[in-house]
């Protein structure tokens, strides 16, 4: 792979993005860019998730974090650096419609609107797909406090997952993304390793 590129792994709640992300700057030598863990958040936004309050401000910080970092990446390739980042600017988008309703929807899909003229993609984007097995089994393991409850498998879960698949899986941007079923993969498992970075070589 030629130096300078971004790499973006995406995908539901719990899906192993992060996990990913870190083992594939391993393998390229590259930086990680990661949404980061419960601790990372301020509480209030820890707050809104658990409790699936106040949609306008959880999107719109997840946003502009999202962007910045984005930002960051795009300066790191700029050096010749290949960058892997857990998830990137569109995520928040497809936040909208589930979480904002009404004049709080309107306004938040004016901004999700100019972000799509004006920011670019990543090089290639990965999108993890979860079974519901699955993803009650990575929610379980993930061990966020404020995420590990049935009430965000049903309300938040399950439906932003089902939002990234019908997304990422869009016929008009399949050139630009590698789909993976994450159930019965392990990374770990030098053959499934292997197997997704002969998937990204060929692609970028």
């Amino acid at each position: 792979m030629s130096k300078g590129k971004i790499i973006a792994i995406v995908g539901g709640p719990r899906s192993g993005k992060s996990f990913l992300v870190g083992l594939l700057a391993k393998h390229y030598e590259g930086v990680a860019i990661l949404e980061g863990e419960e601790r990372d958040f301020p509480e209030r936004i820890r707050e809104d998730i658990q409790k699936n309050i106040r949609p306008l401000e959880r999107i719109a910080w997840f946003r502009n974090k999202l962007v910045k970092e984005f930002f960051r990446a795009i300066e790191l390739k700029q050096q010749g650096k290949i960058v892997v980042i857990d998830n990137f600017w569109i995520s928040y988008q497809l936040y909208i419609d589930a979480l904002a309703k009404d004049f709080e929807g309107e306004v938040i899909n004016d901004i999700a609107f100019i972000d799509r003229k004006t920011l670019e993609w990543p090089d290639l984007t990965v999108l993890l797909t979860l079974s519901e097995d699955g993803i009650r089994d990575f929610v379980k393991l993930g061990g966020r406090e404020f995420d590990n409850n049935e009430n965000f498998i049903k309300n938040q879960a399950l439906p932003i997952h089902k939002l990234h698949n019908d997304f990422f899986t869009k016929e008009d941007i399949q050139e630009k993304v590698i789909v993976v079923q994450r159930d019965n993969l392990d990374f770990y498992n030098e053959g499934d390793f292997k197997n997704l970075i002969q998937k990204i070589d060929d692609r970028i």
